[in-house]
């Protein structure tokens, strides 16, 4: 199967930290259920990181769900957008990592597309707390992306 590197405009968005009381962007995360059907859930850049070298994405996923349509399918797409485009990234799952409450994936790019019209385009996104940053294990999540990072 081929892979392409994480295109560094999508890297980027995945660079910052959520922070408390501002709003940040929500990145949907798509994988398929057992029927068939669009399985949706949405991550933050807790959650989301590029490995330095762009070889691999990493995913810190909670979702019972989302974990079992992974094991069995490996593979999802991740949705991001940047003001002036949007970012769809085919995934497959690479490796998985567990943790207490989340496995960490990694995944490898195998179709890319940046789509853009040319006009102005809002990111979905959220309002981050320090309540939702702890409801969601943030810096569990983070500290694993960083961790795997560094054995990159």
């Amino acid at each position: 199967m081929d892979r392409i590197s994480v295109p560094a405009e999508l890297a980027l968005l995945l660079e910052t930290w959520p922070q408390p009381d501002r709003d940040e962007q929500a990145f949907p995360f798509v994988t398929v259920d057992a029927d068939g059907f669009p399985h949706v859930m949405l991550l933050c850049t807790a959650e989301l990181l590029a490995t330095p070298d762009r070889e691999a994405l990493l995913v810190a996923v909670a979702s019972r769900n989302a974990r079992a349509n992974l094991a069995r399918d490996g593979v999802a797409t991740l949705i991001a957008a940047d003001g002036i485009a949007a970012h769809y990234a085919k995934l497959r799952v690479h490796d998985t990592e567990e943790h207490d409450g989340f496995t960490l994936y990694s995944c490898h790019v195998a179709e890319y597309k940046r789509d853009s019209l040319g006009i102005p385009l809002r990111p979905m996104d959220f309002h981050a707390t320090k309540e939702v940053a702890e409801s969601e294990r943030w810096t569990a999540t983070r500290a694993a992306l960083a961790r795997r990072c560094e054995t990159t």
